[in-house]
């Protein structure tokens, strides 16, 4: 009788051994699991924070590249200030689409694919951080600076910059108006808080090439 006893308890004990070291196991690899899971979604939202950046700079380079402008036409314009340390800009878009202009006779400019293109930064939920925005105009008319529908392209952006050269000297403001003419180089700089809530800041040049007189 205690002999059977004494098997029993002890079958007992390894039984409890047995539990608590599948507890431990089950601890580590659900810590491992979790490790990875953490490092799989938080690569993820580098993937798509470098994408939407990388989305931003070639829309904005895109459509400097393809500014249309006549020194003759009033409703022509590329106009650039400063608000609250941030750039603001204006102008005219003109997309090729196969290759083709189809011309209005009376002013000689391409019909369909013109349209007033802005771009400007606007409060967010977090302070002293805002949404870059890129407003978009199938009218380009004598209000260069409102009008169409605004679509946010980047977020936590901390500043926008636009600088202008035409031939030595960059400048901070442009207005075509007065000075007939658009800038032969475009520098951007985009300032924004990266995952980690650091500042990263990015810079890149365009090259209006088309519809340029």
């Amino acid at each position: 009788m205690n002999k059977l006893q004494q098997n029993y308890g002890f079958t007992l004990i390894e039984m409890l051994v047995a539990v608590t070291l599948s507890s431990i196991i089950l601890l580590m690899i659900y810590s491992a699991y979790s490790s990875v899971i953490k490092t799989v979604n938080y690569s993820k939202s580098v993937s798509s924070f470098y994408e939407n950046l990388n989305f931003a700079i070639k829309r904005i380079d895109n459509d400097l590249a393809n500014i249309y402008w006549k020194e003759e036409s009033k409703n022509l314009n590329f106009i650039s200030d400063t608000f609250n340390g941030s750039s603001r800009l204006n102008f005219v878009v003109a997309e090729h689409k196969e290759n083709r202009f189809i011309f209005n006779l009376k002013e000689q400019l391409p019909l369909g694919d013109v349209h007033e293109v802005g771009y400007y930064l606007k409060p967010s939920d977090k302070r002293d951080i805002f949404l870059l925005i890129r407003r978009s105009s199938i009218d380009y008319d004598d209000a260069p600076l409102e009008g169409g529908s605004e679509e946010v392209i980047l977020e936590k952006v901390k500043s926008l910059k636009f600088d202008f050269k035409y031939r030595s000297d960059w400048e901070s403001t442009w207005d075509s108006r007065n000075l007939k003419k658009i800038p032969r180089l475009i520098k951007t700089t985009i300032v924004i808080e990266n995952n980690s809530g650091q500042l990263e800041q990015y810079e890149f040049m365009s090259i209006p090439d088309i519809g340029v007189e």
